[in-house]
């Protein structure tokens, strides 16, 4: 992604913090369309062009951003009712598209632009550090943006029917540092920026606001919503499907799950309460098992048994949540589908697999066996809390152009909350872009994972098969390797595990000393690197202090130099009128003398005595005084002229101001 872009979305999420932008949401680039409209003038010298695509091509190069035609003129428009007066017009843009710019400025913006460019470049920064650090050569480094713009794509796929193909598991490393720095407010800060930015952005092009949003909804919800919203996964997620869930039963929505889904779910919840004390390695992997949950939480076995037994409780009288008794009609459809059989070779289990097509039936027959174009048109989703897209993704090729049946719970958060932006407050805000990254971090890492029956039976392996020789330290490193996708051949493992006991602890051990080995070198560079990073995070380097006083120093130079440079133009301006009083004065003079030095004046005073001659006297006074007088008052008394003359002095380069530090000279 373009570092003006980069910019932009950052500036785009400090607009829409620091005001309030409901009534409308184009209003957040109207000091984008501003500051670009000052560097037009500034940089280019245009003042006035026969369309306003011209703007609109300016502001692409110089932010990224695709402005509509339509939106640029509504923009433009608002911008002229706040700086034009009744005595002087700044900004007009006629019928005919042309545009018409005089007496601009728009400084204020230059500090915030530039601040968020060097927050941009900073990240880069940290993040090439980074992957240095553990060992990782990249060709460009730009793709930590392209990470954080990855739910745009996912949003823009519900809001205007693209067809964008998103994929997640190349921005391994980058889901890493953003983890990572997760800890680091002045670096986490400038992603979410980027992030909410991004999403913004999509109000230029992506989404067409229907007229009314359906309000008579259904949200049909997953097994591993309900476990999430019980809290027996990440907090994160936890906080996410609580949050969905209030939002939608503010809109009026109807939450429902299907009776199978409650089986599924007990039984889920039962199973994990029987392995309780006999499973270690999946808590250290994967972060959203239950198992890492419940030591979180300090939950046991027997809390785990009494949640499943109550499930159903649960559910109606904390979260108004209702079960669908009858659906023997939806696991018939289910069983003689195609769908069933492609869904099996991704599920675990047949009847996981038959439960989420019973419940791509049951949406289907709410919506009226009907494809739906626009999101606001749908009135039942089934909604989940994956962390992969493996289902959705099969489902979705089919729907290219209309609304998938399955959403993840954070994407319908980030649409309700993109469609509705007073839902909520600025805390909703943050809400949403902590949910939606912390989610694309999930899905990032977890896409790429072994599934959870091969680390079920490595696991198992592990326990039945470990001597005195791997300790605990042993198994995390070896958790660790394959969270990092160090070890991939988790197969192969489990398969030397059955014919060899051995060869498998050996090979364990081997694969945890290297590791070993891997952190203790990463360790030695990181926590310098780290210090020097989190010093650059908490304020700017002196270089770039530096930069700024001499940037500052150079441009009250110039502003000294060029307004001495203005005065000597007025001064020359000025003496062209004396020049001519000057002449006029010496003639006059020259003529009186040689009157008086005559010897006979008699037929001079004749001569003058003419009427014609008199009325020619009077009409050379009368010029004298309308193009001489006039001309020394017009440049010494009236302000308006001296201003006029001041705006057409045509100033040389090495005067102006520089509008950005890299343009100082060296």
């Amino acid at each position: 992604m373009e570092a003006s872009k980069v910019i932009t979305y950052s500036l785009l999420a400090q607009i829409r913090n620091s005001g309030n932008f409901v009534n409308s949401s184009v209003e957040i680039f109207v000091p984008i369309v501003k500051y670009a409209l000052y560097k037009l003038i500034t940089q280019s010298g245009v003042y006035k062009g026969a369309s306003i695509t011209e703007i609109s091509t300016w502001i692409c190069q110089y932010f990224g951003l695709d402005f509509p035609p339509a939106v640029l003129e509504k923009i433009l428009l608002k911008i002229g009712q706040e700086i034009n007066t009744s005595e002087e017009l700044k900004l007009q843009v006629y019928r005919d598209g042309s545009f018409w710019i005089k007496n601009y400025s728009f400084e204020e913006f230059n500090d915030i632009y530039e601040t968020n460019r060097q927050q941009v470049e900073l990240v880069q920064t940290m993040f090439k550090q980074f992957c240095d650090i553990n060992d990782v050569k990249k060709d460009s480094y730009n793709t930590i943006f392209d990470f954080v713009n990855l739910n745009k794509l996912k949003i823009s796929n519900y809001l205007a029917n693209r067809d964008y193909s998103v994929n997640g598991s190349k921005f391994s490393i980058e889901a890493q540092f953003v983890e990572y720095f997760r800890n680091i407010p002045g670096c986490y800060e400038v992603i979410r920026k980027i992030y909410l930015g991004s999403i913004l952005s999509c109000y230029l092009s992506e989404y067409e606001p229907q007229d009314k949003m359906m309000s008579d909804v259904e949200l049909l919800l997953d097994t591993n919503f309900i476990v999430s919203l019980l809290d027996l996964n990440t907090p994160e997620s936890t906080t996410t499907c609580r949050q969905l869930l209030k939002i939608a039963s503010s809109f009026g929505y109807s939450l429902r799950v299907l009776k199978e889904t409650i089986k599924e779910t007990t039984d889920l919840l039962l199973k994990k309460a029987e392995y309780f004390d006999k499973s270690f390695l999946p808590k250290l992997i994967n972060p959203e098992d239950i198992y890492k949950a419940c030591e979180r939480r300090n939950l046991n076995r027997n809390d785990l048994e009494r949640i499943a037994d109550n499930l159903e409780n649960i559910l109606v009288d904390e979260y108004s949540i209702l079960q669908i008794p009858y659906t023997v009609k939806y696991q018939n459809l289910a069983k003689s589908s195609t769908e069933y059989a492609e869904f099996k070779k991704i599920r675990n289990t047949d009847f996981a697999a038959l439960h989420d097509i019973m419940a791509l039936y049951y949406v289907r027959e709410k919506r009226g066996k009907k494809k739906i174009k626009h999101f606001e048109d749908v009135n039942c989703w089934f909604v989940n809390n994956a962390i992969n897209h493996d289902n959705s993704d099969y489902v979705g090729y089919k729907l290219r152009g209309y609304q998938p049946e399955i959403i993840r719970a954070d994407e319908l958060l980030c649409v309700l909350w993109f469609i509705k932006p007073d839902i909520g407050n600025g805390d909703l805000t943050d809400g949403v872009v902590d949910t939606n990254l912390n989610a694309l971090i999930s899905c990032t890492l977890n896409s790429s994972l072994p599934q959870a029956s091969i680390i079920k039976e490595l696991d198992d392996n592990i326990q039945k098969y470990k001597d005195a020789s791997i300790s605990d330290k042993d198994i995390l490193r070896i958790a660790t390797r394959i969270t990092t996708h160090q070890l991939k051949n988790i197969e192969e493992l489990n398969e030397i595990a059955e014919s060899d006991s051995k060869q498998f602890v050996q090979k364990l051990k081997e694969e945890a000393d290297k590791q070993k080995q891997e952190d203790d070198k990463r360790i030695a560079r990181f926590e310098d690197v780290l210090k020097k990073l989190e010093r650059l995070s908490s304020k700017p380097s002196d270089i770039e202090v530096e930069k700024r006083k001499r940037f500052k120093l150079i441009n009250e130079n110039r502003e000294r130099d060029r307004n001495d440079y203005i005065k000597k133009q007025i001064c020359k301006w000025r003496l062209k009128t004396w020049y001519w009083v000057g002449g006029i004065t010496v003639i006059l003079l020259v003529c009186l003398a040689c009157y008086l030095v005559l010897p006979s004046t008699e037929g001079i005073d004749c001569f003058l005595q003419k009427k014609s001659i008199s009325l020619i006297g009077a009409f050379i006074l009368g010029v004298f005084d309308l193009f001489v007088i006039k001309n020394l008052y017009d440049k010494y008394c009236n302000h308006s002229n001296i201003n006029a003359f001041k705006m057409n002095i045509i100033v040389p380069e090495e005067l102006k101001n520089l509008n950005r530090i890299e343009d100082m000279p060296n």
